[in-house]
């Protein structure tokens, strides 16, 4: 294309046009009928150019706010034409062409921005006649920045003569970036000049070329520039420096590094150069980090530490230890703990020297970090320092460093230490072990669990239940046995349990500990046994604890009662119910209602929701006084069960358990308002009637509010489910017929369910939260009584499929994959006087799985004389 005329000439015929497509089309056609995939060269080419064109020039009015389909038409063909040289050559060159015609400036830009990806030097010319206008330079300085010519160099060096100031800025910058040192030179004219932020660029363009020329510029820069540009001129250094490292020039790196720790360069310079020297590594750098280290000013020693840390160099470490009696104290301790993060062991000679020195924070130092580079071979030393320090810190600091000290022969060390150790540092010794999960030392704690002296009795003790294990229990039950006294005995007790659980067979966990209940006569033993029996908590433990109830020993009795009441899952319910049935201990019949409150809460597959209703109505019923009723009360409020709405409702009416029985009532109608709708507003509504409390008024109202949302929508249902073959899709399901659609089917389950878990869509039932998986269906069921024979339309919206009987007939089916959108499907039907039985079937293919429904009139409006029960009928 000669010019943007020609382009446009080229686009009014564009039926000339087309006719040459439809040419070589035929010739196309022709070739391939024949077997032959050539084509002249000059045709294709012709073709090409044509289209290239005409794409190029829908750009050229393009302005901001208009569509882009023309841009990304252009993107598109230069990303598709990317292993086609000859065709992206051509499109450079057309958009070099429209850079110097009359097109928009936007157009321009986006010109700009896809010479950056296939510009070469040929594009270059065009691109250099923009560097000279502020309106083009900065989208001229993007197009030319990445081309690799040395071109794309000289245009950028020629503009900078002629750009006017902010644009000189910018070609410097894009210079600097390309690291042109041709353009040294020119630039170190314009460090000097008037205005000061070329000048600064221009540093910062030198640093980032960096060479031996850029540094003696910066170099007087730095010497004789205004405090701005000597600061411009400090950073460039440094950018120098680095350049020269990556170059493996290390001696001329290290001048400059050296020339800018001086104490006349500002902190953060000191702190970049100390970092710079200790990158170089190498021991003559080491007298710099030193100094640095000495620094007055805290940044500066704290980098100054961290090179400490990461310097390399043989004979590094020597030297820096080496340093380390010379500091002042809180310098020494700051060497210290660099020197251990380098986790070179040769420091530990002159750090183990640093734990004698007079000054407290530098021996704590030391020994911390003896722990870190040391082995077996240092358990003596850090032993001996704990035991002589008069500092609980000292002491605390050897401690933990042995619990660091790495290495084979650490642990058999600690022991051998700590069976030669006073009581104090025994038992410091024996912790150590603990933390360390030494379980070689084992036989050891055996051995320490019987010394005189609480302190390491008790730490024995907790290390024995973590280090020892099923060959160990009989020992240490003996040693729980033959305890003298009560001091340790929970420690032992404890250790008993958690050694007990450690057996993989439940069934046996607790047999060494019956063996030695069986010979023992004396309560305070038996009971202590008693108490490991309710830490193990299995069916053996249970039936021990059941019949220590039967003894004679008041003791025994209180503490099986006690274990009992405490016990980790609801199998103890019905024994602990006996015992508040039976018993005439006030204390126990406490004891034993606040534990069955406790394990009624808890999950049991073995009884039934109406089994625990059944056991909170026999404990409302032998409640004496206000202070049981209130904790039957407690309980019965985590029940979602119209039963337990039902029993907490007729204590409405007794004043002193008025406040508790209300709230019991809001919360459990919140919890079931969805299933039993009718039944929950009226006890809340009865709640609003007899309460002045705010806080219990507003909770009563919300739970009314929630039920009133949900509308016509049903919401009492019974589910069961879910139900799935090998191999069959969601939409396969759908026509099989489980058991719930079998009349004669028997051992059905079915589970309440109630809507409402999704507050903002409260008439939804969220199936997958309930059964969760893919590729299978769920059945829910509910019983709609009408006073009257009427008609209805029920109203459906499910995620996926569904299908509805009605009194055991179909009345709709759509097997069918889709987000649940209520109502979105309907069907008129007749209800009969009295129950109807309504069915559902749900299909999952994936993702949520939902439902809702609704029953209105077949005009407008709710349904009168209706009320519906997910109570069988």
């Amino acid at each position: 294309m000669g010019s943007v005329k020609a382009q446009n000439d080229n686009i009014s015929k564009e039926g000339q046009t087309m006719r040459i497509c439809r040419k070589v089309f035929t010739r196309l056609l022709l070739v391939t009928l024949f077997g032959s995939f050539a084509i002249s060269g000059t045709t294709r080419a012709a073709f090409e150019k044509s289209d290239i064109d005409k794409k190029l020039a829908a750009i050229t009015s393009y302005e901001r706010g208009m569509g882009r389909q023309p841009l990304i038409v252009v993107e598109e063909l230069i990303r598709d034409l990317q292993n086609q040289p000859e065709q992206r050559k051509y499109i450079e060159m057309q958009l070099a062409e429209l850079l110097e015609s009359n097109v928009t400036l936007d157009c321009k830009s986006f010109i700009c921005r896809q010479l950056w990806y296939i510009g070469t030097a040929d594009s270059v010319p065009a691109i250099a006649k923009l560097l000279l206008d502020e309106q083009t330079a900065d989208m001229a300085c993007y197009a030319i920045g990445q081309n690799p010519s040395p071109e794309a160099g000289k245009a950028l060096r020629d503009a900078l003569d002629k750009a006017p100031p902010k644009v000189q800025v910018r070609i410097i910058n894009l210079l600097g970036d390309r690291r042109d040192a041709e353009s040294v030179e020119s630039l170190g004219k314009r460090v000097f000049g008037a205005d000061m932020e070329i000048a600064e660029a221009a540093v910062a363009s030198l640093g980032k070329i960096g060479g031996d020329r850029a540094g003696k510029i910066l170099v007087e820069a730095r010497a004789k520039g205004s405090s701005g540009l000597r600061l411009a001129a400090t950073d460039a250094y440094l950018r120098c420096a680095e350049h020269l490292l990556a170059e493996g020039k290390m001696e001329q790196a290290i001048t400059i590094y050296k020339e800018l720790t001086g104490a006349q360069e500002p902190a953060f310079i000191r702190s970049a150069a100390v970092k710079g020297l200790a990158d170089v590594g190498g021991r003559d750098a080491v007298p710099l980090v030193v100094a640095a280290l000495r620094d007055e000013d805290r940044m500066v020693r704290t980098t100054a530490t961290g090179c400490v840390r990461t310097m390399r160099g043989e004979g590094v470490t020597e030297l820096f230890a080496a340093e380390l009696a010379k500091m002042p104290p809180d310098q020494q301790v700051l060497l210290i703990g660099a020197l251990a993060d380098r986790g070179d062991p040769i420091a530990l000679r002159t750090i183990t020297e640093a734990a004698k020195s007079p000054n407290a924070d530098v021996r704590k130092a030391a020994l911390d970090s003896v722990g870190k580079l040391g082995d077996a071979s240092y358990v003596g030393f850090l032993v001996q320092a704990a035991t002589k320090s008069d500092s609980s810190e000292e002491k605390s600091a050897a401690l933990n460093s042995l619990k660091m000290l790495r290495g084979s022969g650490v642990d058999d060390a600690v022991v051998k230490s700590m069976q030669n150790s006073q009581p104090d540092i025994r038992s410091g010794l024996i912790e150590v072990l603990f933390e360390r999960n030494a379980a070689g030392a084992v036989p050891a704690m055996l051995k320490e669990a019987a010394n005189p002296d609480a302190k390491v009795r008790a730490a024995a003790f907790r290390a024995l239940g973590r280090l020892a294990n099923e060959k160990d229990l009989s020992a240490l039950i003996k040693l729980l046995v033959d305890l003298p006294g009560d001091s340790g005995r929970k420690d032992a007790e404890r250790a008993a349990v958690a050694v007990s659980r450690k057996i993989g067979d439940d069934g046996k966990r607790a047999d060494a500990v019956l063996t030695a209940s069986r010979t023992e006569n004396r309560a305070a033993i038996r009971c202590s046994l008693l108490r490991v029996l309710g830490g193990i908590a299995n069916s053996k433990s249970l039936e021990a604890l059941q019949a220590a109830l039967k003894e004679t020993d008041p003791q025994v009795r209180d503490t099986a009662v006690r274990e009992l009441a405490n016990w980790p899952d609801a199998s103890a319910t019905e024994v602990v119910l006996g015992v508040f049935k039976s018993t005439q201990d006030r204390t126990h019949r406490s004891l034993a209602l606040r534990g069955l409150v406790r394990l009624l809460a808890l999950p049991e597959s073995g009884r039934s929701p109406q089994k625990t209703l059944e056991i909170y109505g026999e404990l409302m019923s032998a409640a004496r006084g206000p202070d049981e009723k209130k904790l039957v009360l407690s309980g019965l409020a985590n029940v979602s069960d119209l039963k337990a709405l039902q029993l907490t409702q007729a204590c409405l009416d007794d004043e002193a358990i008025k406040t508790e029985a209300a709230l019991a009532v809001v919360k459990i109608a919140g919890g079931i308002c969805g299933g039993f709708p009718g039944e929950a507003k009226a006890a809340v509504q009865k709640v609003l009637a007899g309460t002045t409390d705010d806080s219990l008024r507003q909770q009563a109202q919300d739970v009314i509010n929630t039920i009133e949302k949900f509308e016509d929508f049903i919401t009492s249902w019974q589910v069961s489910g879910p139900y799935m073959q090998e191999g069959k899709s969601y939409a396969e399901l759908f026509d099989i017929a489980f058991p719930p659609e079998t009349p004669a089917a028997k051992d059905v389950k079915w589970s309440l369910m109630s809507a409402g878990t999704d507050q903002a869509r409260p008439w939804v039932l969220d199936l997958l939260k309930l059964f969760g998986g893919e590729q299978r269906v769920a059945y829910l069921r509910t019983w709609i009584h009408s006073d009257n024979q009427q008609q209805g339309r029920l109203e459906i919206g499910s995620d996926d499929g569904v299908k509805v009987w009605l009194n055991s007939s179909v009345v709709h089916a759509n097997n069918v994959a889709r987000a649940l959108t209520p109502g979105s499907d309907s069907v008129n039907v007749t209800l009969n006087q009295g129950w109807n039985l309504l069915l559902v079937k749900v299909t999952q293919n994936n993702l949520p799985w939902e439902f809702c429904a609704r029953l209105r009139k077949p005009t407008f409006g709710g349904l009168e004389g209706i009320r519906i029960d997910c109570t069988p009928r």
